[in-house]
């Protein structure tokens, strides 16, 4: 499959798409509907903003009704099938990549070419996600034409974070060096996707994996490469940082979004953390 016509499969809409031999990205913005998709590619879609009452189903399982925060991702594995219908207007981008290309990719991050990509309902916000799919947004809708080496190496670090986060090769390696099982891996790392914004403790966590507090953050640690509570502040960060730059919030309500006590406690963390504040974040007027 090409890069030319590697977005075919994927019905047009009031949206703006571009491809290079990697795969593919699409902005769009949809009235409410019904969609149905069988996936030529792996293909993931990011959500711009909420949408309340999904009705989706994926590889003909049941109809599950539930509503999709901001940054929401959803993930189709190639030659895999979803059906969604909402009711409120919602605007999105999907990155589509090549077979080819992530096996790939998990060569050179894993160095293996065997992995089983999850198929992932859009329930909970992926904030590094977000990130990336703002930057898509801004070439595809900014630029004309757009710079395809530019679009090509953001969807080759989308890849990258798919392979991260919706396979099972970084829980097998971790595994072996004494972290948590992949299944315990994905649980941690869903709960925190889903509840980062509240108040969570590390016997939370470590009840959700059925282990013991002091083994959870020994074995977290390995798995993650850093403590629980550094994990979740990264996280509240990515998220802040993510709205920030679509700059469509108070720097208050981000921080309330985010996990933050208050406007200045964001301020100090992403300061302390990035070395950066919040205002220099927002886009340029």
């Amino acid at each position: 499959m090409s890069g030319a016509n590697v977005l075919d499969f994927v019905p047009p809409s009031q949206d703006v798409r571009a491809s290079t031999a990697r795969g593919g990205a699409i902005h769009s913005i949809k009235d409410p509907g019904e969609a149905s998709l069988v996936a030529e590619a792996h293909y993931a879609t990011v959500f711009l903003t909420s949408v309340p009452g999904v009705r989706s189903s994926l590889n003909g399982g049941p109809m599950q009704n539930f509503d999709i925060p901001l940054g929401g991702i959803g993930l189709v594995p190639a030659t895999g099938a979803g059906v969604t219908a909402w009711s409120t207007r919602r605007e999105s981008v999907a990155i589509v990549i090549t077979p080819a290309s992530l096996q790939e990719l998990a060569g050179h991050e894993f160095d293996t070419e065997m992995f089983e990509l999850q198929p992932v309902q859009a329930k909970v916000p992926g904030p590094w996600a977000l990130q990336l799919a703002g930057l898509l947004k801004t070439e595809l809708t900014t630029r004309a034409p757009v710079n395809e080496l530019y679009l090509d190496s953001l969807i080759t670090v989308f890849g990258v974070h798919l392979l991260r986060n919706f396979t099972d090769i970084a829980g097998q390696k971790c595994r072996r060096t004494g972290g948590l099982s992949p299944q315990n891996e994905r649980r941690a790392r869903d709960y925190l996707a889903a509840n980062f914004a509240g108040k969570i403790t590390v016997a939370e966590l470590a009840a959700e994996c059925q282990l013991s507090p002091s083994h959870f953050i020994q074995a977290f640690g390995k798995s993650f490469g850093q403590r629980p509570h550094e994990y979740l502040t990264n996280l509240r960060l990515d998220h802040a940082a993510s709205i920030l730059a679509l700059g469509w919030s108070s720097i208050a309500d981000v921080a309330h979004l985010s996990g933050f006590s208050s406007q200045s406690h964001l301020t100090a963390t992403l300061r302390k953390h990035r070395g950066i504040t919040p205002a220099q974040l927002r886009p340029a007027k």
